[in-house]
C-alpha cells in the first residue's frame, strides 16, 4: 500500500488529504471517505485503507476544514455546509488524479459522515456508488429522544458560543464525547474511550467541538435526500446503535431507488473493531466489486441484489 500526500482547496482554505494506492497499474477505482463528527484522518481510517487497497481500490481520506492538519479558524468548528463542500472538493481532487479512474469513484461515509454521504450522493450523479455506515440519518429525531436536561446543556452552551462568535471572541467548546451528565455532544457510556481507541498513534485530534453546532444540528436531516440518491447505495446498519436509530437507516435504503441494507449485530462504535469491522468491510468490498470493478471478482458469488441483508456477528 502506497500513500501520497495531497492538498486541495475548499472555500479558499487548504485541506490536507492522503491518497492510498493499491499495487498494480492504474487508473484505479477509488473510495473517498467522509469521516464522523470531530474525527480526522488518524482516527481508524488506515484500517479501512488496508482493506480497500488489498482489494484493488484506491482510497482518499482527508481532514475537513477547521480540523486536523487542514486550515480554517476557529479550530474544531463543525459546519455542515462547509463539510459537504469539502467532500465535493475531495471528490473533484481525486477525480483529477492520473492514478484514479474518474468514472469509478465511490463515496463512503461513517456516522456523521454517513449522513453527509446521503446528501452528497443526492447532489453528485457522477458517483459510481455510495456507502453509508452507522448513519446519522435525522438529527431532529435524535434530539427529540434526548433527555431534557441534556438538551438544556446543549442549548445553553450553544448560545454562549454563538454570542462569543458575534463579538469575535474565541469559541465556547464542549467535549465531543463524554460521560452521562457532562456537557458533551455524545454522552453514551464508552463514547470517549471508543474515540481514543480509534486513534492511529500521535495526532492533532482533540476531544472538542465548538458548541454553536448544537443550535443548528437538529435541522440536519439527511434522510430527506434519500430518494434523490441515484447511484447504488449500501446502508451498513448497526442493529444496536445507541446513537443513530437502525430503523431510520433501513428506511433510507428503502427510499433510495437503488438502495439496500446490510445489518450487523453491533453498537455504534463496535462496527469499527473486531468481527463487525471484518464483516462490514467485507460487505463493502463485495458491493464495490459489483458496481466499480471492471470485471467482477472471481468469488463464485452472485451479484448483490437490492433489498438484500447481511448479518454480522458480535465479537465474543
Amino acid at each position: 500500500m502506497k500513500r501520497l500526500d495531497l492538498t486541495f482547496n475548499s472555500g479558499g482554505i487548504r485541506c490536507e488529504a492522503w491518497l492510498y494506492l493499491p499495487s498494480g497499474a492504474g487508473p484505479h477505482p477509488c473510495v473517498v471517505v467522509a469521516h464522523g463528527i470531530g474525527a480526522i484522518r488518524q482516527v481508524r481510517l488506515s484500517a479501512y485503507a488496508e482493506k480497500f487497497t488489498a482489494a484493488g481500490y484506491a482510497m482518499l481520506s482527508f481532514d475537513y476544514r477547521h480540523w486536523g492538519a487542514s486550515g480554517g479558524v476557529p479550530r474544531f468548528l463543525c459546519s455542515v455546509s462547509r463539510q459537504l463542500d469539502d467532500i465535493c472538493a475531495a471528490i473533484d481532487c481525486v477525480a483529477a488524479r492520473p492514478e484514479v479512474d474518474a468514472k469509478r469513484i465511490a463515496l463512503f461515509g461513517t456516522s456523521f459522515g454517513g449522513g453527509h454521504a446521503i446528501v452528497v450522493g443526492a447532489r453528485r450523479p457522477d458517483l459510481a456508488a455510495v456507502m453509508s455506515q452507522c448513519t446519522v440519518s435525522d438529527c431532529l429525531a435524535v434530539a427529540l429522544r434526548a433527555e431534557p436536561k441534556q438538551v438544556l446543556r446543549w442549548v445553553s452552551a450553544g448560545l454562549v458560543d454563538q454570542i462569543r462568535a458575534v463579538f469575535g471572541m474565541s469559541p465556547k467548546y464542549i467535549k465531543l464525547a463524554g460521560a452521562p451528565g457532562e456537557s458533551a455532544l455524545m454522552t453514551r457510556l464508552g463514547a470517549e474511550q471508543a474515540y481514543e481507541a480509534m486513534l492511529d498513534g500521535p495526532s492533532p485530534w482533540r476531544n472538542l467541538v465548538a458548541a454553536r453546532l448544537m443550535l443548528t444540528l437538529p435541522l440536519y436531516r439527511p434522510i430527506t435526500y434519500a430518494r434523490r440518491v441515484r447511484a447504488p447505495l449500501l446502508m451498513l446498519v448497526c442493529e444496536r446503535d445507541e446513537i443513530c436509530p437502525a430503523a431510520l437507516a433501513r428506511k433510507i435504503s428503502a427510499l433510495a431507488p437503488k438502495g439496500r441494507a446490510a445489518s450487523f449485530d453491533a453498537s455504534h462504535f463496535e462496527i469499527y473493531f473486531g468481527e463487525p469491522f471484518e464483516a462490514a468491510t467485507g460487505e463493502m468490498i463485495r458491493f464495490l466489486d459489483d458496481h466499480l470493478a471492471v470485471e467482477p471478482r472471481a468469488t463464485g458469488r452472485a451479484p448483490s441484489s437490492v433489498g438484500a441483508s447481511a448479518q454480522g456477528q458480535r465479537p465474543a
